[in-house]
């Protein structure tokens, strides 16, 4: 597929690995017994696990129903992906995985949402689901790319938004249980809502070469700026939608990086031949390719 063929537009959420693992309040008790309802469910390749405790009305039978819809849609990405287990639990303050494993080998994700609003599980389990696909273990030893975590924040919020997308569609036709069939329009008037913020856009007649060119010292200093991350988010966003070789790729960022660029080239020198073409436009959009400024969308 030629370059010229990838269309891009304008995204994002939690906040990734790096916080301190005290701060997160870890609920312990011991799950209620799924249903035969719940069972079905299941996938034979992955065990979620949810942790009672701080969800408010939900059940943790019902919230794991929803983690593992949202498995299904990013795992038919990543085929052959096998993962450990995951243990989920409420957090009071915000979403994260940590990089550290459980006593099993679990990873362990904390998630915020709470009551039946399954639509901001769907986004955050999503976006952290996502940190685990895409290698986030690399910031837990190497500083060198930490001042480059902004990116994978950017892309875990574009991936959150293509898994509500994408649920809209799956529980529309086949719900993981009847009685929520007529939920699934709202995964997508949730993902419509946070893409079509004001501060998500660029500014009118701008390519993001030119953003990020003014905007990449706040990026460096601080991952988690969410105005900024969000806008990088919404460009990307198409290209997960339109190119399978966009996910295929994302499964070899590198660990290593000192500026922004030495980390993209890394990316490309990691990744097979078939991911090296998106790749080159990623980084055209970034303006660090020659002729970049050729290559984009300007908002409209």
């Amino acid at each position: 597929m030629g370059l010229v063929s990838f269309i891009v537009a304008l995204l994002f959420l939690s906040v990734s690995t790096g916080a301190d693992v005290q701060s997160v309040r870890q609920h312990a008790a011991v799950p209620q017994a799924p249903s035969e309802e719940y069972q079905y469910n299941k996938r034979p390749d992955l065990e979620i696990r949810v942790l009672e405790g701080g969800w408010g009305d939900a059940r943790a039978e019902d919230i794991e129903t929803v983690l593992y819809s949202v498995a299904a849609v990013l795992l038919e990405r990543f085929p052959g992906r096998r993962l450990d287990p995951i243990l989920v639990a409420h957090s009071d303050d915000f979403p994260i995985t940590l990089y550290e494993k459980g006593p099993q080998g679990e990873y362990r994700i904390y998630l915020s949402a709470g009551d039946r609003h399954w639509a901001h599980y769907a986004y955050e389990f999503a976006h952290e689901l996502t940190h685990i696909l895409t290698n986030h273990e690399h910031f837990a030893f190497s500083r060198e790319i930490t001042h480059n975590q902004w990116f994978s924040e950017a892309l875990c919020e574009a991936v959150s938004l293509y898994a509500l997308k994408q649920l809209a569609l799956v529980w529309q036709v086949s719900p993981p249980q009847p009685r929520w069939r007529s939920y699934a329009p709202t995964f997508e008037e949730f993902a419509e809502r946070r893409f079509n913020e004001r501060h998500r856009r660029l500014p009118p007649d701008t390519l993001l070469a030119a953003w990020f060119e003014q905007n990449e010292p706040d990026l460096r200093r601080d991952p988690y700026r969410r105005a900024h991350n969000e806008v990088v988010a919404n460009v990307l966003l198409p290209l997960f939608e339109e190119n399978p070789e966009i996910w295929q790729a994302i499964g070899y960022l590198p660990a290593k990086g000192a500026s922004f660029r030495d980390y993209l080239n890394a990316w490309r020198a990691n990744a097979p031949d078939d991911c090296k073409d998106i790749i080159t436009y990623v980084m055209a959009l970034f303006g660090l390719v020659q002729d970049s400024g050729k290559t984009g969308i300007a908002s409209s």
